[in-house]
């Protein structure tokens, strides 16, 4: 009997042709298996010494041929599986599915920790106030390398910092479940908005963004925006959203803005309640809905919100200023402001 009609015998070698067929190439498992069934016969044989030199280097070479990545290769269905694999945040009440897309390679354990963060978040923000708008039932959340401005739209948040630890999440998930103008645009201005997003921030989030501190510093500096100026719609945007051809002179208007309407909108939460900030909330005519919500207009309200910042808080210390972001940028650009920013009309 030929040499490969032994061979048809052995278990799982069944279809293998014998006489002068040619062999098909197998893979690499069953070269090796093959390889093994080969020497056990030659073995049986005549001159076994030599026959046993001639397998253990056969065997030898086969192996060697064979990298780490291919002894250790996952099935395919797995790999496949793996690079496949969504971080899907689903809400308790089943509404608003969350996927996290890591453009910023963020390691998975980071990650897993930030779907318990998102989670939490929903439930905070829900529980917070009731708005007319309803949210997308899809909401991509993409993390983003490096530090720059975070963005929170209808569908979809762009987050930076991860990384880092230091990350707005929660401000934004506040604009993208709680709604901002009409459809995400800028018709109903920005101050309640961007000030709740603080407020939300400072509550539950990580990124702290101490406004009332840096209100009394600003009070000190004389810099301060008139109110007026953060909520009227002729005004407004210069101030949150500046285009100016100086990118220093924007970077430190917008710092303002937001920190102005994080410290004002937390003094009339803390003074008057969510249910009165709830009738404020992303609504336009702004300026109206003050005076009829809380009986005051602006300047009163203004008045009253800067005597309790005076008389309650004090400049952040040379240990706080450390720890605040770009917190000596804005102060080696605020003085070289336009004076007109600050003056009243």
């Amino acid at each position: 009997m030929d040499l490969c009609s032994r061979i048809k015998g052995e278990r799982g070698f069944s279809n293998i042709p014998s006489n002068n067929a040619q062999l098909p190439c197998p893979n690499e498992k069953s070269s090796i298996t093959l390889t093994v069934i080969i020497c056990k016969l030659l073995l049986e044989g005549e001159n076994a010494i030599r026959q046993n030199v001639f397998c253990t280097a056969l065997l030898a070479f086969l192996v060697a041929g064979f990298t780490d990545d291919q002894m250790n290769e996952k099935p395919a269905k797995v790999k496949a599986e793996e690079e496949n694999v969504e971080n899907l945040v689903v809400s308790d009440d089943g509404i608003v599915t969350f996927k996290i897309i890591n453009n910023a390679n963020v390691p998975q354990t980071q990650v897993k920790m930030l779907e318990e963060e998102i989670s939490n978040a929903y439930k905070v923000i829900q529980q917070s106030i009731k708005t007319d708008y309803i949210p997308s039932n899809e909401i991509e959340i993409i993390l983003f390398p490096g530090k720059d401005y975070s963005w929170g739209f209808r569908d979809k948040i762009k987050l930076y910092g991860v990384r880092y630890g230091k990350y707005p999440l929660v401000h934004e998930m506040t604009h993208t479940l709680l709604g901002y103008g009409d459809n995400f645009d800028v018709s109903r201005g920005f101050l309640t908005q961007e000030g709740f997003g603080v407020y939300m921030e400072n509550k539950w989030g990580k990124d702290n963004f101490p406004a009332h501190k840096m209100m009394k510093y600003f009070i000190g500096k004389s810099k301060t925006i008139p109110l007026k100026k953060l909520t009227d719609r002729e005004t407004d945007v210069e101030f949150f959203r500046p285009a100016g051809p100086n990118p220093r002179a924007n970077f430190a208007l917008m710092q303002l803005s937001y920190y102005q309407a994080g410290s004002f909108v937390t003094h009339l939460i803390d003074k008057y309640g969510l249910e009165k900030f709830e009738k404020i909330f992303n609504k336009d005519s702004l300026e109206e809905r003050l005076h009829e919500v809380y009986g005051k207009n602006v300047n009163e309200l203004e008045a009253e919100w800067l005597a309790y910042i005076e008389k309650n808080y004090t400049e952040p210390g040379t240990d706080e200023k450390m720890k605040i972001e770009n917190f000596y940028s804005l102060e080696s650009i605020i003085d070289s402001l336009d004076h007109e920013y600050f003056e009243k009309e």
